[in-house]
């Protein structure tokens, strides 16, 4: 009864594990033509399924021999690609190599002359949109859209990046600086999660700039009538649950018993109907009254373009679902990039509080400057740059960068790119991954300065690493200045992100108002196990989930400082 079951199963098998081999062979030949060096792997680096079981597959892989997995596993772990840093390269040879594998081919590199003509190409070498198209749970997004669609988004966004938000953003900041001191204050300067305050802090500041919304630090929260979540309880609930979101189908979680799986859809429908209101109370708003064409905020630029009767230009209009995905897109970048430098930054000074003391002289001479004439935005911001609290900010995100890879591929036809002046042709479909966690970390990019020894990641990177005075001009030296494609902690050329002139902003005004007043410290007040503890949590312990942060906080302290 049940041979030709047992027959049909295997024939299926033998199927499909002779599909998988002749296409793995098609693959190998690919990556030979190309020049590059190449290894082989069984696994394809963005298959969902792999992407979701990989770290239920871990434990079993990590027993096998290393020479079978030494080659190709460290760089198919999407989780873990920062962790890896440079030593995937270092192990290999190679700045740029191709991986072959069933599913397709990659290239990965730290290279920087590479990188920048992948990144400078967009044409040639778009992104890769199937990837980042779950990002697209609310309606089409600037992130995962490419071609006239993308041109459009970044269209409309663009005048909102302007310089009097950057102003609004330097003023909020100082007022969230004060609300987030006195919160700690209530807890005689004791901050469990860093992480989540900065995330706090920098949602507050993206709410009111660009939702005209306001977020408390300690008062409840009204829940409106034909809600069951407060708006800041939706928002945190759906970037806490990003991953089940993401990966999980609707059908799935819209019929689970599992209690994760109910919060993440509660949070996504609630975030929804609030994102809902915001378009229509703006468009109501807007039918009324609309503002100057340099002076509308990101919301109203994208309710003006997709609603019906507020297009300024017919040519920037988009469908309703593309306002809701482009709002909730920037909620999630924005805040995110932002909350991530602050709480790496701020834990890396407890670290260092020598370094941390030095910065704070330089904030006091900016602040008591007598020929500055206005303390706010944008001449404090732009003392503030080449001071400590610029080297500060540049070397947090030389260790972790916004992103620890971008993905680009190639979508029509061969490509071509130049290496020590030889073309070298990359076949279509390959996928191109521009490894910025080893760009980053590349002791070809990155000597070590005059009088320190340390070359590339010791151990434990990045506290082995961090010297922000390589970013500063002194008496005896000048300041170290990458080569093009060596620092992108932004992205680079068309697609970079928009926003990084808001993060710099908010992150010199958060950092410079902090200071002022407060020292941090490690909250254990023994010292070596507290740096112990702060090293592993800085390094093992850094995840990634939506950008790259401690996946458990460091315990600090904040101290009033003496006069």
């Amino acid at each position: 009864m049940y041979q030709p079951i047992v027959i049909c199963l295997a024939s299926l098998s033998l199927v499909y594990v002779f599909s998988q081999y002749r296409a793995l062979q098609r693959h190998i030949k690919e990556a030979k033509s190309t020049g590059f060096s190449y290894v082989v792997c069984p696994i394809y680096f963005t298959s969902i399924p792999w992407i979701i079981l990989q770290e239920s597959f871990l434990p079993l892989l990590s027993r096998l021999p290393k020479t079978w997995t030494d080659s190709w596993l460290p760089l198919s772990l999407f989780y873990r690609i920062w962790h890896c840093g440079y030593e995937p390269f270092r192990k290999q040879g190679e700045d740029t190599f191709m991986v072959a594998s069933p599913g397709g081919n990659l290239l990965w590199t730290c290279d920087p002359s590479i990188s920048m003509q992948v990144l400078n190409r967009s044409k040639d070498f778009p992104k890769k949109v199937d990837m980042l198209a779950m990002l697209n749970m609310y309606g089409p997004t600037v992130t995962a859209s490419e071609g006239e669609e993308n041109r459009l988004y970044r269209k409309i966004a663009t005048p909102s990046f302007n310089e009097t938000t950057h102003s609004l953003v330097w003023s909020e900041a100082e007022v969230q600086a004060k609300k987030i001191t006195a919160h700690w204050h209530d807890t005689d300067g004791y901050v469990a999660n860093i992480v989540g305050d900065s995330n706090r802090f920098a949602l507050h500041i993206l709410t009111k700039v660009f939702y005209g919304r306001e977020l408390g630090w300690n008062q409840k929260e009204q829940i409106p009538p034909s809600h069951v979540l407060p708006f800041s309880k939706a928002i945190s609930d759906v970037f806490h649950y990003n991953d089940v979101l993401f990966l999980t189908p609707r059908t799935i979680l819209n019929n689970s018993p599992f209690r994760k799986h109910r919060e993440a859809k509660l949070a996504f429908v609630e975030f929804r109907k609030y994102l809902e209101e915001i378009r229509d109370a703006t468009a109501s708003r807007l039918h009324q009254v609309k503002p100057p064409e340099d002076e509308a905020s990101l919301l109203e630029n994208f309710v003006m373009a997709g609603t019906p009767g507020l297009q300024k230009d017919v040519s920037l209009t988009i469908p309703p679902a593309a306002v809701m995905g482009n709002l909730f897109i920037f909620i999630l970048a924005g805040h995110e990039t932002s909350a991530n430098l602050m709480a790496n930054a701020i834990t890396l000074l407890a670290c260092f509080p020598a370094f941390q003391s030095a910065m704070q002289i330089s904030i006091d001479a900016v602040f008591s400057d007598d020929t500055l004439r206005d303390r706010s935005y944008p001449e404090a911001f732009t003392k503030l740059l080449d001071t400590h609290v610029g080297a500060l900010m540049k070397e947090t995100l030389r260790l972790y960068a916004v992103l620890p890879f971008i993905p680009k591929t190639v979508s029509s036809g061969t490509q071509s790119v130049m290496v020590n002046g030889e073309q070298r042709l990359i076949p279509e479909g390959t996928v191109i991954m521009v490894n910025t966690s080893a760009l980053h970390r590349s002791p070809k990019n990155w000597p070590p300065p005059r009088g320190h020894h340390f070359v590339g990641e010791g151990s434990p990177f990045p506290l082995s690493s961090f010297y922000p005075e390589r970013w500063m001009s002194n008496s005896t030296d000048v300041a170290f200045d990458p080569v093009p494609g060596a620092y992108m902690p932004f992205g680079e050329g068309f697609r970079a992100c928009m926003g990084s002139r808001f993060a710099r902003v908010e992150f010199c005004a958060a950092i410079a108002n902090i200071f002022r007043e407060y020292n941090v410290e490690l909250a254990n007040e023994n010292t070596e196990s507290a740096l112990a503890e702060a090293a592993e949590s800085l390094s093992t312990g850094i995840v990634f989930e939506m950008g790259i942060k401690p996946g458990r906080p460091v315990p600090l302290r904040f101290v009033r400082r003496s006069s």
